[in-house]
């Protein structure tokens, strides 16, 4: 039997205008994983997800959902309790949010920023043959596929120009806060055990990595 959704709706004091919104509200959660306040693209579905919290966290809940938010950065996530719906990346990928999550507690904790702290290509290309060694060196598209996904995940924004240069190694990127969301690392002595991890371990070794990464189903992955 399918389940009416319309009484839960109607009990939570939702116009017609916003029943018809929350569909499409978790479809975006489910297909882009974070929403942020300070994103003006993500404004209205952030409040409208914060003025209905519980709402949306019981009808994610029922497909197996839970629904995050991060007080200080504003910004809500939405995680898969069950390992089907978890995005699985090669090991490029993780390796480079490994070394986004480095370069930003980094900026944070010397800076003393209250805003998402900024890095230049150049940083993060020297951070990553930092952590990988010379043989994980990357190449210019390789850089650009693997940056413009994390761009379309919400983890990191452009300051210059509207496509990412990966050639120009003064150009900066903003790394937002649900880079700390999707690599849930608590102290630096897990953070060590990260690096630690991908140092020792040989490129062969994994075609793909999960790890500890949260993140929703991607739509059409």
């Amino acid at each position: 039997m399918p389940i009416d959704f319309i009484p839960l709706l109607s009990s939570a004091g939702l116009s017609e205008k916003a029943r018809r919104e929350v569909p499409r509200v978790i479809n975006r959660l489910l297909g882009q994983t974070f929403l942020h306040q300070d994103l003006e693209a993500d404004k209205d579905d952030y409040y409208f997800v914060h003025r209905h919290r519980d709402l949306f966290e019981s009808m994610l809940k029922l497909s197996g959902f839970s629904l995050l938010h991060d007080d200080y950065h504003r910004i809500f996530q939405v995680v898969s309790e069950y390992s089907y719906s978890r995005a699985r990346y090669k090991l490029d990928h993780t390796l480079m949010i490994v070394v986004l999550r480095k370069l930003y507690e980094e900026r944070v904790e010397h800076l003393s920023l209250a805003n998402d702290p900024v890095v230049t290509i150049g940083e993060v290309r020297e951070e990553y043959r930092t952590i990988t060694g010379k043989e994980r060196i990357l190449g210019i598209t390789q850089y650009k596929t693997i940056l413009n996904r994390l761009k379309a995940m919400g983890l990191i924004e452009l300051l210059d120009g509207r496509s990412i240069d990966v050639r120009d190694g003064e150009a900066r990127l903003q790394l937002r806060g649900s880079i700390r969301m999707i690599l849930p690392i608590q102290s630096a002595d897990e953070m060590e055990a990260w690096l630690r991890k991908y140092r020792t371990e040989q490129p062969e070794d994994h075609e793909e990595e999960e790890d500890d990464i949260e993140e929703a189903e991607e739509v059409g992955a």
